[in-house]
This record gives C-alpha cells, sequence and structure tokens, in this order.
C-alpha cells in the first residue's frame, strides 16, 4: 500500500475580478469553506512559492458535497463480485477513445472478495495497474498471467520487492496511452522505508492496452507526473518536490505529441522556460504527491490534498489565470470522514472528464497504518467518489 507523502468551478475572469472558478465542490458531507485570501503567489527566501495573504476579502464560496453514486456503486459492484481488482490507490483517469475511460492505478489488490468484505490473506498484490471502463463493462489489466499477476510495468531488471513503478497521470497521444512512471526503491525492511529514484513514462496501445516502450526522463529530483493538463497546444506536466514535511509543486511542458521526447521538454524556472530540468523552480507549496490541474472557464483549478498539515483530511483547490499560476484563493472543499486513528486519507484530485456545470467528480484513496485493518474491510483500501458543488456568495459575519 502506497502513501506518497507523498468539478466544476465556476471561474475567475481575472484575479482582480476573482473567483468564478472555484465554484466547485467535493464531499459526502456538508462543509465549513474558508474565506480565501486574492490568488498573488510570494516567493519567499529559499525559492518557497506560498499563497500570499493580506489581500481584499474574496467571497466566500460555499461548497455542497454528496457521493458520486455511479462510481462508487460501479466499483464496489466489480470490486466485490469480478474476482479480479478488489482495491488500489492513485486513481487517476483518462479518456480513452470510443468513449471509454482508463482508471490508472498505483498499489493494486486483486483477487477475491469474502462475504463479510474482508480481504483473504493471500490476496494477490501489484505495484500498478489499469482498468478500462468500456460503457460500464470494466476489464483490468495487470502484467503476469490471471493466475500468477504481476504489475503492469516493472523497473527492467528489477526486483519487485525491492525497486518498483508506481503511477502518475497519463494523457493520450495518437494510438498510444502515456503514463508517468514513478520509480520507488526500498531502502530498509519498514513498510513505509522506500525512496524515490527516477521518473519515466509508460506507453500503451490505447486499444489493446499492449505496453509498447518505456522512455527514460533526465534526472532532476523532482517527481514527474502529479497531474497532467492539456491546453493551448502543450501538454503541461507537474511534478513534486518531496521533502517529506514540506512538498512544492514544479512544472514542465512539452508541445502536445511529444511528450516522450525529452528534448522538447521545457521547465518552469525563474525568468521563463529552461531547458535544464534542475532549473525548475517551485510553483506552489503545500501540494500532496498527486493532484489535478483543469481549466474551467478560462481559470486553472488545483485540487489536492492539504499537505500544509500532516496528514490531513483537508481537500483544498487554488486558482490561477495560467496553468504556471500563481496559483491562490485556497478554499476547503471537504473534509474526509475517514481519517481517525490508523486510518488516513491522501492524494485528492479532481477528474475533468466528469465535470458537469458547476459540479466536478473528486476522488481520494483510503488506506491505514495498521495493515490488518486493510484486510479486515476492502473499503479501507479502495478510492471515494465524491461530487463537489459550489456557489459564491457574501461571507457570513
Amino acid at each position: 500500500m502506497s502513501m506518497r507523502r507523498r468539478g466544476r468551478p465556476i471561474g475567475f475572469a481575472t484575479m482582480a475580478a476573482a473567483l468564478t472558478t472555484l465554484a466547485l465542490a467535493a464531499g459526502a458531507a456538508p462543509l465549513t469553506a474558508s474565506a480565501a485570501a486574492p490568488g498573488t503567489t510570494d516567493v519567499l527566501a529559499g525559492g518557497s512559492a506560498r499563497p500570499a495573504s493580506g489581500h481584499q476579502a474574496l467571497p466566500c464560496i460555499r461548497p455542497s458535497v454528496s457521493t458520486n453514486d455511479e462510481l462508487t456503486s460501479l466499483f464496489d459492484d466489480y470490486g466485490d463480485s469480478a474476482g479480479r481488482w478488489t482495491g488500489a490507490d492513485s486513481s487517476y483517469s483518462v479518456p480513452l477513445p470510443g468513449g471509454r475511460t482508463a482508471w490508472i492505478y498505483s498499489d493494486t489488490f486483486l483477487g477475491e472478495v469474502n462475504p463479510d468484505h474482508s480481504r483473504p490473506a493471500d490476496s494477490p498484490f501489484v505495484h500498478n495497474s489499469i482498468i478500462v471502463d468500456d460503457g460500464g463493462t470494466l476489464t483490468t489489466y495487470t502484467g503476469g498471467t490471471t493466475d500468477a499477476p504481476a504489475s503492469l510495468v516493472t523497473v527492467p531488471g528489477g526486483d519487485e520487492a525491492q525497486n518498483w513503478y508506481w503511477f502518475g497521470d497519463a494523457t493520450v497521444e495518437g494510438g498510444a496511452l502515456r503514463v508517468l512512471l514513478l520509480e520507488f526503491k526500498k531502502t530498509g525492511t519498514g513498510v513505509f522505508d522506500f525512496a524515490f529514484a527516477g521518473s519515466a513514462i509508460a506507453s500503451f496501445d490505447v486499444a489493446t492496452m499492449a505496453l509498447t516502450g518505456t522512455t527514460a526522463l533526465p534526472e532532476s529530483g523532482i517527481h514527474w507526473g502529479s497531474a497532467i493538463l492539456e491546453d493551448g497546444g502543450y501538454t503541461y506536466v507537474y511534478g513534486v518536490e518531496d521533502q517529506q514535511a514540506q512538498k512544492w509543486a514544479h512544472l514542465a511542458r512539452v508541445p502536445s505529441g511529444q511528450l516522450t521526447d525529452p528534448s522538447a521538454w521545457r521547465y518552469l524556472a525563474d525568468g521563463g522556460w529552461a531547458t535544464t530540468p534542475t532549473a525548475s523552480k517551485r510553483v506552489l507549496e503545500g501540494v500532496s504527491n498527486e493532484f489535478s490541474v483543469q481549466k474551467v472557464h478560462g481559470a486553472y483549478l488545483l485540487v489536492t490534498g492539504d499537505a500544509t498539515e500532516a496528514l490531513s483530511a483537508k481537500i483544498v483547490g487554488y486558482a490561477a489565470t495560467s496553468p504556471e499560476g500563481p496559483f491562490g484563493h485556497k478554499t476547503l472543499l471537504y473534509s474526509t470522514p475517514e481519517t481517525g486513528g490508523n486510518v488516513f486519507t491522501y492524494n485528492a484530485k479532481a477528474h475533468p472528464q466528469f465535470t458537469h456545470g458547476r459540479t466536478i467528480t473528486v476522488t481520494y484513496n483510503v488506506n491505514s497504518f495498521d495493515t490488518a485493518d486493510v484486510y479486515a474491510d476492502v473499503a479501507n483500501y479502495r478510492p471515494r467518489y465524491i461530487d463537489v458543488t459550489a456557489n459564491l456568495g457574501p461571507c457570513a459575519s
């Protein structure tokens, strides 16, 4: 199980005119919205990018939240009865040709579910997988065989017990599904004793999900693939600088269709776009290892778990007028009810293809520090699916 400490907004016409973009929502219970400060970003000493405060107050955002019953039922029914996928994390999604959707997962449990909703102790476990939803019919793709499954993508020459790939966000280029890969390696015997070892890109045939190749990315220390945005003829790839207690978003871009050409990548740096990955600058502090950025009504919404707090239950949104930011208007969208005791939630993100009006669909992952919880109830290691709808209005006194 991985823990990487690792909708529809309305839209901001401009930062000054403000906040049309965060007319979103998320969650399955009432939540308290925080008033947001305007979205300029101060670059602090040491390169930290933080939303600025102290500007004129903006209208308050009042999100309302509900469970996305369609996706919840779809994956619960499939996970309980198909004898294949029973739970996973990461939970990215990308539209495929023909109206299909690829759901991109990292650590994945396979096999059966017991009648009492527990997970058998001998359940197969792999580090990455994909489910394709074709009109409500789900198909799981892994490596290996049905009797002896393996991760869909493995580190060449590696030992899955010692080094592996987790999946990042994905996009489609022509007939290829491109999935960002994050390589990790064991550093000790503990469950969370692992370290980042580099980024790459996996390419799959969109029709068959057959792996057609991998492309290594230059070393930079950044976990590229936290989010992908297609916009204005470019593929924007967000990454995370993970210092454990602190995390910062970084940004690269490449002309659309050239993701697997490392020489075409440019990295947002002080003064503009640079060819050197180590020149990449910090864009926003406090993101989780996985998040989302989407364009809504001409503005850009970033949805993330709140990494400014350790093991936070909060899902928050930021807004900007360009993909590179600055991101501001930090607003609480939802607090996850599962968080407590050994159970924690992480890596919230929105799924733009399911956006309708002012409603966005958000997923987040559930896990536990006590592995027994994950086996005792499959729900303790399955994504949650919520719809967030938000409106702007005067702040209550």
